[in-house]
């Protein structure tokens, strides 16, 4: 009898989640498939912190889904079309649950979270949360198709502010304001480069980006193999500069944890309360994600153009490669390596690159640094250069990295 209180048409997504409720006795929540919170039931006598948290953030809280995904849950629930019992979680104010994913097919479009009250669900009613998740489906994909239709209007306003379409300060404020950002809050462009793009790349970005509480994703739009995001920080009260830099780290740990993606560079131009110069910081996002994808691991770590040190400048020292005369004593080391077989080149660039700190050069040389200050008065017999002078070493680091440069381009 209960089973066909689904065969109906719902009016809301909440009117569908209380009939959940009611015909479970217990509290149940909708979210979509980046935990956002979609739709909760007014059965409210027995619940959570957890659930508070939820409903008053309108998304899971950030802690507890990486909680989720560290114990397995997020895991199962993606790979299952049956219900998935979940114990409580005493230090994150989580009752027992029972949860299931909304899929169609392999994607999962959401997820349904109850409550277990006073007793754990029958089997029968496990059955009948599995049923709601079937009719689920299609209310998720009819909500995901209007979605799309709003967000295909959002991107063609990130394309006016890109192209610099929009010159004015007010003017763009209008035009935020009328797809719902509200102004004013400080705005910046994020870009996260793949080397290929595909839909479940998409999906797997997306999912941490929505997931990360710090940052505010307002508009996305993919353009090649790039997925271009304006973004804001969500409390301006705190450190916004350090907000950033968490937002995209913990988006590089978790791809790399997760989903094993560790080839994507990102980079983030300024945040700025002048809106008329939106296009200026998606061009600094731009040069970021550009200098870094030659550099590898090197650059690993910046995410600001300020961050890409003498790296900023190789470009335009390129314009000028055939009147650049390279340091010779660079040749005279690398000719001294290949007649003795030895890596003074090598040891001379990753001292400077870590400032002269001989435990750190000697650690990542794996070499003792007795071995490290014989190979340093080596080089510097060799090239005839003095290296506790900050002027030949900002040189010699300067001319390694142009060298390395010009033969990458």
């Amino acid at each position: 009898m209960t089973a066909k209180k689904f065969d109906r048409v719902f009016d809301s997504l909440e009117d569908f989640v209380d009939t959940i409720s009611d015909v479970l006795a217990c509290p149940v929540t909708l979210e979509d498939a980046n935990h956002q919170l979609l739709a909760y039931s007014s059965h409210d006598d027995e619940t959570d912190a957890a659930r508070i948290s939820t409903i008053i953030g309108r998304r899971v809280p950030e802690k507890l889904v990486n909680r989720f995904w560290k114990e397995g849950v997020i895991p199962a629930l993606n790979q299952s079309d049956d219900p998935i019992e979940i114990h409580s979680i005493i230090d994150m104010g989580l009752r027992n649950r029972v949860a299931i994913s909304i899929r169609k097919k392999k994607e999962v479009l959401g997820y349904i979270w109850v409550i277990e009250v006073d007793t754990k669900l029958s089997n029968q009613q496990k059955q009948l949360l599995k049923l709601a998740a079937t009719k689920a489906k299609n209310l998720l994909l009819q909500f995901n198709l209007q979605k799309k239709r709003r967000e295909k209007n959002h991107q063609e306003l990130l394309w006016q502010i890109i192209t610099g379409d929009t010159h004015s300060h007010d003017g763009t404020a209008l035009l935020l304001d009328k797809v719902g950002v509200v102004s004013p809050k400080p705005l910046a462009f994020m870009l996260i480069s793949f080397q290929k793009m595909s839909d479940v790349l998409y999906r797997n970005v997306m999912y941490i980006v929505k997931t990360t509480s710090k940052i505010s994703m307002l508009i996305e739009t993919i353009d090649d193999n790039q997925l271009i995001c304006l973004i804001s920080p969500t409390n301006e009260a705190t450190s916004s500069q350090t907000d950033l830099v968490h937002f995209m780290e913990t988006i590089q740990l978790q791809m790399s944890e997760r989903f094993g993606i560790d080839n994507m560079n990102i980079g983030c131009g300024y945040l700025y309360h002048d809106y008329s110069k939106l296009t200026q910081s998606y061009h600094e996002a731009v040069k970021v994600v550009q200098i870094k994808a030659n550099r590898g691991k090197e650059l690993r770590s910046a995410y600001f153009y300020h961050e890409l040190g003498v790296f900023r400048h190789l470009d335009l020292l390129q314009q000028y490669e055939n009147e650049i005369v390279f340091n010779p004593a660079l040749d005279h080391i690398q000719m001294y390596d290949q007649q003795n077989a030895t890596s003074l080149y090598e040891t001379l660039e990753i001292f400077l690159q870590k400032d002269g700190n001989m435990n750190e050069t000697a650690k990542d040389l794996h070499i003792h640094v007795n071995t490290l200050s014989y190979r340093l008065r080596r080089i510097q017999e060799i090239a005839n250069v003095e290296l506790k002078d900050p002027i030949q070493r900002i040189g010699l680091f300067l001319d390694i990295k142009l060298k390395s440069h010009l033969s990458i381009n």
